[in-house]
């Protein structure tokens, strides 16, 4: 009999399932052998089928010994309890990279859980929690920024989709919004305007950093993204802003940009700085060399060039 004609659609074969869980037949082999990770069916032919159901609990467990812990120990866990351990070891990792790990963990955890599980109302509460009992400094380096990035590189990854993807964005962009908003600068506070250059969509890494800079004092100007360099330095004049902050995150290999970039510096007067940041900032690192602009790698070296700025 021929076993891909007889097997039901809603089961898959090995191969299918190691292409979406990253294991290799042999390890699915001895995982079933060793340890029953998952009991699938049997084709006529002796073939394995797996559901759907096998293929979510196996990518927890690849993602469980990713994050380093041993599969003899986290075999026998339910699925509902591997979920919560692979939230907490992923969101452990990230936040290990940030100054604040013990206080946004927990945050960290349940706000990628709920993007996972596409729960809006559980992400939105996750993040007014957070906002709440965190400063300022630890909700946007150790809860939002990761949760940004994270997000963006399982939807590029393709574990999440554009429905996740841009659930998280909305919330965040609310959240940050909303950050920006609750600070009061001093009348005589320095003008930072925010933005993206022409060709640039993605706008969270511009949010984040207009957050940063209104705490740490300066008076925000965000003018959202895709900006031509005209409009931004007309921005800047009528705003008599002292820096631009620009984010650059996606394409990597516009030909346009450079041509934005010189003709931005063109505009500005030679006293307004230019800050860039964001993941496509070393794509484009010749030609922000070429116009004088400062390089952040990160909020925190964000907020130090900001404080540089004002001699504080």
């Amino acid at each position: 009999m021929n076993d891909t004609a007889a097997r039901p659609h809603d089961m898959l074969p090995m191969r299918l399932v190691a292409e979406r869980t990253g294991l290799s037949p042999d390890v699915l082999r001895a995982w079933e052998r060793r340890y029953g990770v998952v009991h699938p069916n049997r084709s006529p032919g002796g073939q394995r089928w797996y559901t759907e159901a096998d293929v979510a609990r196996l990518r927890l467990l690849a993602r469980a010994v990713e994050a380093g812990r041993n599969i003899a120990s986290v075999a026998s866990l339910s699925s509902e309890a591997l979920t919560q351990l692979v939230r907490a070891e992923e969101a452990g990792v990230l936040a290990r990279q940030t100054p604040h790990a013990l206080a946004a963990q927990p945050f960290l955890a349940d706000a990628l859980g709920a993007v996972e599980a596409l729960d809006g109302h559980a992400l939105e509460h996750t993040l007014r929690q957070a906002t709440l009992r965190l400063s300022m400094d630890e909700l946007l380096d150790g809860v939002v920024s990761p949760l940004v990035r994270t997000t963006g590189d399982r939807w590029h990854g393709g574990t999440l989709s554009p429905a996740h993807e841009h659930m998280a964005t909305s919330a965040v962009r609310r959240l940050l919004g909303w950050l920006t908003d609750q600070y009061a600068p001093a009348p005589d506070a320095p003008v930072l305007l925010v933005t993206t250059p022409a060709g640039q969509w993605h706008e969270l890494g511009a949010a984040l950093a207009a957050a940063t800079a209104a705490a740490a004092g300066w008076r925000v100007v965000y003018l959202g993204p895709n900006l031509p360099a005209s409009v931004i330095a007309d921005a800047a004049a009528v705003s008599h802003a002292r820096a631009v902050a620009l984010s650059v995150v996606f394409p990597l290999d516009d030909p346009l940009m450079d041509g934005e970039l010189r003709a931005l510096r063109g505009a500005l007067r030679d006293d307004v700085r230019i800050v860039v940041g964001g993941a496509a900032v070393g794509a484009y690192r010749p030609s922000l060399d070429a116009i004088g602009a400062a390089l952040v790698s990160d909020l925190p070296s964000l907020r130090h060039w900001l404080v540089a700025q004002t001699g504080s």
